[in-house]
């Protein structure tokens, strides 16, 4: 399976840092904005590679979003073929 070399990106830095990274955290990291790194977790998503996960934080408006790489993706080795 091959990614985007934007949506490697993303997954080797959550990958990197323990599998369970928020993507405020990843925006930060990569300098890129939400709506940009969003596009790579749904590519991610929809190979079976990473999942969202959604957590109510006290004291704040809205939940935080992490990224959680799946069983599939702990194991995945990237390959030029689709």
């Amino acid at each position: 399976m091959k990614l985007t070399d934007k949506s490697s990106e993303v997954f080797e830095y959550v990958k990197g840092n323990g599998g369970h990274v928020s993507v405020e955290e990843i925006c930060s990291a990569t300098g890129r904005a939400a709506r940009s790194i969003n596009a790579n977790i749904n590519d991610l998503v929809k190979k079976g590679l990473a999942e969202r996960e959604k957590v109510e934080m006290e004291g704040e408006d809205k939940p935080v979003t992490y990224v959680n790489i799946t069983e599939a993706g702990k194991s995945f080795v990237p390959s030029d073929e689709d």
